[in-house]
């Protein structure tokens, strides 16, 4: 499958009417941009290969921006000389943690990039209400039913990561979360929902599209229902229901649970992990971000590696001493500089391992730990675990999920978890021309201001 798959006759127009509307027309009631009503011909997708031609469109519904889910985590540094050139005030704020993100009121592309599949979504799910399922598109039918519920509860799930505090189940019902747009009336008017709401929302739509996707897609761009179990794997993780995390993450495990070994790949590569590699259940990725151009890794995280942990030389590449030294992150499994954040096993064995330690079964847990690190060290270099103490196993295991799943766009969220924590509670600081700044464990700065001109456009209040 190629990126863009080869559209109907009727998908360009489609597509080239979404893009000259769908970013004005993501931020609430916005009625005075259409006065002029285009024909039906270019708006209306009309048979199920348009809708399925939409959701495969993967510059809209594969790729995201999502500020903060790696400009803002603690991975990684800018030296002084590359935040100073920086031309944009949002990425420079967003990198010291900035409370106004967006004062210089850009055009709020974070925003529209997250909310376009959503609009996207809701048309497809709206133009199958209008097509009949019959024996002979049943299968079709489903598929694109499932699929545009499950990028619907992606992107829920992303700006919820983004524009919402972290979930507290003793709160969630009267703190806001983000807009669930569940169709596509563009006259609608935008309000935040509560963050139970929201993850309610997610969950049910996920559950939903599992029971009706396949369980091995066409391509891995494509959804499937171990994706879906995935994302639920990791919706349960962020709301600290680790049960239930546990449970998907095998759920997903036992329909795919293929692991690379990472001994057969080449760390002298560009980009060593193959995009579409074994281990990827879904494939999505966040637009190359400031960090994984320009960012050194943290000091300390890069020296937690041991020289036998392949990682290492897979994972980084060294910097220059005349462009400051460090060394940068070379391992995306998008095999490019776009980040990866799909789904993929190792991440899922990772859950599954963290959800047996909190429940005590330490031992257990160290079994799916050590099954991942034997594909990850050298080959005759890795000694399983084995401890005794269960509080130490979790420990063990979060520092390994940080140093697995690097730049995935899932450091945010683990920080904002695991700060409910003491043990594991973080001061985030940064040193930049001389100056330190610091986010505390808590702060409200973990929510995202939403983009002024949003918040113009639709009313709802700011963080």
């Amino acid at each position: 499958m190629r990126k863009r798959l080869k559209p109907t006759e009727n998908y360009a127009r489609i597509l080239t009417f979404f893009h000259l509307v769908a970013i004005l027309l993501l931020f609430g009631s916005c009625k005075k941009y259409l006065d002029a009503k285009p024909e039906k011909s270019i708006q209306i997708p009309k048979t199920t290969a348009d809708l399925q031609a939409l959701l495969d469109y993967a510059d809209d519904m594969n790729n995201i921006s999502a500020p903060a889910l790696e400009v803002c985590s603690d991975d990684y540094y800018l030296p002084d000389n590359v935040w100073n050139s920086l031309t944009s005030v949002s990425r420079k704020n967003l990198y010291i943690w900035e409370r106004d993100v967006f004062n210089d009121n850009i055009t709020p592309g974070e925003w529209a990039s997250t909310y376009i599949p959503v609009y996207k979504a809701n048309v497809v799910l709206e133009g199958l209400e209008k097509l009949e399922r019959i024996s002979s598109n049943a299968s079709e039918y489903d598929q694109i039913k499932g699929a545009a519920l499950l990028y619907r509860s992606r992107s829920f799930f992303e700006a919820l990561q983004v524009w919402a505090l972290p979930y507290d189940h003793n709160s969630a019902t009267n703190t806001l979360g983000i807009p669930l747009r569940l169709g596509s009336d563009f006259n609608e008017v935008s309000v935040r929902s509560s963050i139970r709401q929201c993850y309610d929302q997610v969950i049910a739509n996920l559950k939903q599209a599992a029971m009706l996707l396949p369980v091995t897609p066409q391509h891995v761009m494509r959804p499937s229902r171990p994706a879906a179990f995935g994302l639920l794997a990791r919706t349960y993780l962020v709301m600290q229901d680790y049960e239930n995390a546990g449970l998907y993450a095998d759920s997903c495990l036992q329909l795919k649970n293929t692991l690379i070994d990472y001994n057969v790949l080449n760390s002298t590569s560009a980009f060593p992990l193959p995009r579409f590699n074994a281990e990827i259940v879904f494939s999505t990725a966040i637009i190359p971000q400031t960090n994984s151009v320009n960012g050194r890794i943290d000091s300390t995280l890069y020296r937690s590696y041991s020289e036998n942990d392949l990682r290492k030389k897979l994972y980084f590449k060294a910097f220059t001493a005349a462009t400051g030294g460090g060394f940068g992150f070379k391992g995306s499994y998008y095999a490019a500089n776009n980040l990866f954040n799909g789904i993929a096993t190792d991440e899922m064995l990772l859950i599954r391992a963290e959800s047996k330690a909190r429940k005590g079964s330490g031992a257990e847990a160290l079994e799916d730990l050590n099954a991942l690190l034997l594909k990850r060290y050298a080959t005759g270099k890795f000694v399983p675990y084995s401890i005794t103490n269960t509080a130490d196993v979790l420990g063990l295991i979060l520092t390994e999920r940080r140093k697995e799943l690097l730049f995935r766009g899932l450091r945010w969220a683990d920080l904002k978890r695991l700060n409910k924590e003491s043990r594991f509670r973080k001061t985030l600081k940064r040193n930049l021309n001389g100056n330190i700044f610091e986010l505390l464990p808590g702060d409200r700065r973990y929510a995202l201001a939403i983009p002024n001109s949003v918040i113009e456009l639709s009313g709802i209040p700011q963080n």
